[in-house]
């Protein structure tokens, strides 16, 4: 048997690929376009890249179609063939067009928690590779996870700009958890010390959230050295890149494989992982049974099935790139795929026993025994015998998952409660409603708001006034009603007062209530009725009586019926119209806010935004009166043009059919006739 040769890693830009030479020996190579990862291939000693164009091509094909799907130019039977000859115009034209990193879309801070233990040489170089990202808006956290010595302190106080925090309890999951507590952004990372993140790691991290509903995400994880043998062996058969193509797990993947169980551990790996930070409030932290010394490792992949178990989104991008130095010797690999199958099984089971899809269970008690069987005779009829001490390695960590999870399961009748917001709402008699009134020197009029809340024939509502820095008698207006929760914020603006006001709120259901309009004394229970008849809506939203400011009636707006995906109606024109008509389920604002850049429209742009992921139901009956006065900012139709078409814009990277399009074009149109209308008028 020849001795393992090292691979050189190789990293090429295909438009620099006819000029690039390859020194002798084997090569591990990475193909780009404008830094975007397309592809990988081994080439052996004496092969020259000219020579391996077909399986070049093959290798960026997968990614190439993906971008495709986004080019005028296709791939046809010529693209191969002018490649493989020598002639990569066409291809390059394709990538051109099509392949391009996204912008991003949201403003979120961003911490960075790197989890360490007895490894100060290995920290202190991926704190340098994270702090040469040239984008420096964001935190370091390094949690030092019950250390032997003070070797990683004193190499973290080297960089004074990195936060380093002691968690003497012994655990990455442990390690992880007390990261997220000290974090500030609302994106966490993780990363390993073990790990090189490459110069744009923070930028590109900033576009992997701009679906409200993607809660985690990772990325591509590449080998920094393939030196040694056990190195080649995990990349080639364990690896943790999952490929070239971004890919969506919702709740869409969730109900595929329902009956079979989800297989997270293809969503990605703990190296290269982010999450928004809400997720540890409604999802809570990861499950330290799984911690490396415990069960052995999968925090990760636990906690992604719970996202997905829940309703929301995983992602995968493998433009957010790292490099993962693998383990160096045989005894590290076995120890490594020892942990990984029994973290794996006890994992499965842990999901199990929180959500109880019979897909877990059958996939530890039946698929995975078929799996090895399989394998096993595989490799004893092709003769592989030097593989099965690998194969009953992992089997034997297996075995050992399944018994740690025994031995440390949780009592019966502990699975999570929870209601994801594509399953029917469950409405209890009792459920609490939570009404956020944001005022600002609206003193005069926020009684009769509160006692319009107070006096509903549903009984069960909590009031929040957010007082936006008013200089008027909001305060002691509120006084005057000891179960109204007061709390103060100062000229945060609309937007902020109302995402405030429900952080802080403890209602199942959230409606928003401008301090100068009211309530009708039916509209909660009008709504409980309409929801009761359509529970698998988000929202529900009704019409609304106009008054001026002598409370005469004005000539009503028109009311709407809308049920179902309502996306497309709300792209041409706002027909709920007044935000405090609308209920809310309480679970939808762990992943959409009302928009603090926004000046106007605040609610168009959040209802617009859910509306295109979920059931939504607008019914007939009034439940709110709005106040038409000087001090309303409608008043204002130039600037409203410009908010509302501002609205708009934002949804033109989630068009995704001609008719969406088409919608939204009609609603330019309509704002623009609209507001001229109001202008002449």
């Amino acid at each position: 048997m020849e001795p393992f040769k090292p691979y050189h890693i190789v990293h090429i830009d295909i438009a620099r690929l006819q000029e690039t030479e390859l020194e002798p020996g084997n090569h591990y190579v990475i193909f780009y376009y404008n830094n975007i990862p397309l592809g990988h291939t081994y080439l052996p000693d004496n092969h020259s890249l000219q020579d391996c164009y077909t399986d070049i091509f093959e290798a960026i094909y997968p990614a190439l179609s993906h971008y495709a799907a986004q080019s005028p130019i296709p791939i046809g039977p010529d693209t191969k063939e002018n490649f493989i000859n020598g002639n990569q115009v066409q291809l390059l034209e394709l990538l051109r067009l099509s392949c391009f990193n996204p912008a991003a879309l949201e403003q979120n801070t961003i911490s960075v928690v790197v989890c360490t233990r007895n490894r100060p040489e290995a920290i202190a170089v991926c704190i340098e590779k994270i702090l040469n990202c040239p984008d420096k808006d964001f935190e370091i956290i390094v949690v030092d996870n019950a250390p032997d010595n003070n070797l990683t302190r004193e190499a973290v106080q080297r960089f004074p700009n990195v936060k380093y925090v002691l968690e003497p309890r012994k655990g990455l999951d442990i390690a992880r958890n007390t990261g997220a507590r000290h974090a500030s952004g609302s994106i966490i990372a993780y990363t390993d010390d073990d790990v090189s993140v490459t110069v744009d790691w923070i930028e590109q991290l900033r576009t992997c959230f701009n679906d409200p509903m993607t809660m985690a995400v990772t990325g591509l994880v590449l080998p920094s050295s393939l030196d040694y043998e056990s190195q080649y062996l995990f990349e080639k058969n364990w690896g943790f890149n999952k490929g070239y193509v971004p890919k969506v797990f919702d709740h869409n993947y969730f109900k595929i494989h329902y009956n079979y169980g989800m297989p997270v551990w293809e969503i990605g790996a703990g190296a290269n992982m982010a999450f928004r930070s809400q997720v540890f409030q409604f999802a809570g932290g990861f499950d330290e049974r799984l911690d490396v010394g415990a069960s052995g490792c999968s925090g990760d992949s636990e906690m992604w099935h719970r996202i997905i178990a829940e309703g929301w989104t995983c992602r995968y991008f493998p433009h957010l790139v790292v490099h993962h130095q693998h383990r160096k010797t045989k005894e590290e690999l076995s120890k490594q795929l020892f942990a990984y199958m029994r973290g794996h099984v006890s994992a499965i089971l842990v999901q199990y026993e929180k959500y109880g899809h019979p897909g877990d269970r059958r996939r530890v008690y039946r698929s995975l025994p078929q799996y090895y069987l399989s394998k096993v005779w595989s490799t004893f009829r092709k003769g592989k015998f030097n593989e099965l001490q690998d194969i009953f390695n992992e089997i034997d960590g297996a075995f050992s998952g399944w018994k740690f999870y025994l031995n440390n399961k949780l009592p019966a009748g502990t699975k999570r409660k929870f209601t994801s917001l594509y399953e029917p709402a469950n409405f209890k008699a009792g459920n609490l409603v939570s009404i956020i009134i944001p005022c600002y020197n609206h003193a005069h009029y926020l009684s009769e708001a509160i006692e319009s809340v107070l006096n509903q024939e549903y009984p069960h509502v909590e009031v929040i006034v957010v007082d936006d820095g008013s200089t008027d008698d909001t305060a002691s207006i509120c006084k005057k009603y000891p179960s109204v929760k007061y709390l103060r914020t100062e000229r945060v603006g609309l937007s902020a007062a109302r995402n405030f006001g429900v952080k802080n709120c403890e209602g199942q259901y959230v409606i928003f209530l401008d301090a100068d309009d009211f309530l009708t004394t039916n509209a909660i229970s009008t709504h409980i009725e309409h929801l009761l008849y359509s529970p698998i809506s988000v929202f529900i939203s009704g019409a609304h009586q106009r008054i001026n400011e002598h409370r005469a009636p004005l000539p009503p707006a028109e009311a709407l019926t809308k049920w179902g995906h309502c996306y497309d109606a709300l792209l041409q024109g706002n027909y709920i119209a007044m935000e405090g008509s609308v209920m809310y389920r309480r679970e939808l604002f762990h992943a959409f806010a009302f928009d603090t850049t926004i000046t106007a429209c605040e609610d168009y742009d959040l209802n617009l935004r859910i509306a295109r992921y979920f059931f939504t139901f607008t019914h007939q009956k009034i439940v709110a009166v709005y106040r038409i006065h000087t001090q309303n900012m409608s008043a204002n139709t130039q600037m409203m043009l410009q908010q509302v078409l501002k609205v708009l814009e934002k949804q033109i990277p989630f068009l995704r059919t001609p008719h969406e399009q088409d919608c939204y074009e009609k609603g330019v149109q309509n704002w623009q006739h609209y507001y001229s209308q109001k202008t002449s008028g």
